[in-house]
């Protein structure tokens, strides 16, 4: 994928877009009719970043897809699949990202070259990008886009890379997890409403948790629902039980307690977190709501269960208005 998404690696990383396989599928059954107008031959995915898309712009036009590789270093274009588009035929050139690399621009010259008539879809692009697309989706300013395949290439350690890993890209993951109910108990929410002081007291006397994830996590970053003026205590009880993790409180004049989920899911975008622990299962279905792409992880104590989640807005709307007939 060339430099893949356009970023200035020796600038800060930009925010976190999600684009999420539901999100990509949507963006290209958005185009599918126009498409179909356009009498295209056949789709060729650049691969690796568009095989994905470029399989569901096929499927949807009923059309053979084809693929081309390119070897970065070389700045070479080849044949990706042992099949070929016959001469002369009209292509959609499918990849996931219009970049300020080369791998586009080389592969629409590759194929030109062919004799093939081009139009090009990315599903995302900006601009930085060195082509601008027929069609796709442009990033807001600030954002890069975040795909399920390549989640990693989101954080810090692979931005240093310069797109090109020395090792396998999960290595290059960045974790990151709750708090409370993860490295401590939970003091039950009624003991806080009762008496705030003597709640805070006693949970500042616990003990962590005889059973953790199985993970390092001395190190690991904390994003929790405690308040910003809590942050003194907290961290002494960090420091006391020797866990060093950068931490993330909740601003009470942009989050309430209860937009604790929404404080979180904010939190992994804009830290670009690809991994992330939580021990509210109402919570961890709020965050991977909001969180498309990061892979959202319930520890209910014992065990940790990824968590996926769609809202349906069809069923909430009817459930409203069955709701309002009743009132």
């Amino acid at each position: 994928m060339g430099n893949a998404f356009g970023f200035d690696y020796n600038r800060p990383m930009t925010k976190a877009y999600s684009c999420d396989y539901y999100w990509v599928e949507s963006l290209i059954s958005s185009y599918v009719a126009q498409w179909r107008q356009m009498g295209f031959d056949a789709v060729v995915a650049i691969a690796r970043g568009g095989l994905a898309p470029g399989v569901m712009a096929s499927t949807a036009l009923s059309l053979p897809l084809h693929a081309l590789g390119y070897n970065r270093a070389a700045r070479r274009v080849s044949w990706f699949t042992q099949q070929t588009p016959p001469p002369g035929a009209r292509i959609l050139l499918v990849e996931d990202i219009a970049g300020r690399g080369t791998t586009l621009s080389d592969s629409v010259e590759f194929l030109r070259q062919g004799g093939f008539t081009i139009k090009v879809f990315t599903l995302a692009w900006d601009s930085q990008s060195r082509i601008v697309p027929d069609y796709g989706f442009q990033m807001p300013a600030g954002c890069r886009a975040w795909f399920p395949w390549e989640r990693e290439s989101i954080t810090d350690a692979f931005g240093a890379t310069g797109n090109l890993p020395g090792r396998p890209e999960h290595e290059y993951a960045s974790w990151a997890m709750d708090l409370d109910g993860i490295l401590l108990p939970d003091i039950p929410e009624d003991h806080y409403l009762r008496d705030l002081e003597a709640a805070l007291l006693r949970r500042d006397t616990l003990e962590p948790h005889a059973v953790l994830p199985n993970r390092d996590l001395r190190a690991l970053p904390i994003v929790t629902g405690r308040p910003e003026q809590d942050r003194a205590r907290t961290q002494a009880w960090l420091d006391r039980h020797g866990f060093s993790g950068r931490l993330i409180m909740r601003d009470e004049a942009r989050h309430t307690a209860a937009q604790t989920a929404l404080h979180k899911a904010q939190a992994i975008i804009e830290q670009r977190y690809t991994h992330f622990i939580e021990s509210d299962a109402i919570q961890a279905l709020e965050i991977a709501n909001q969180v498309k792409v990061a892979r959202v992880l319930w520890w209910n104590g014992s065990r940790a269960m990824a968590v996926y989640a769609h809202e349906t807005p069809e069923m909430s709307a009817a459930g409203t208005a069955l709701a309002n007939d009743r009132s």
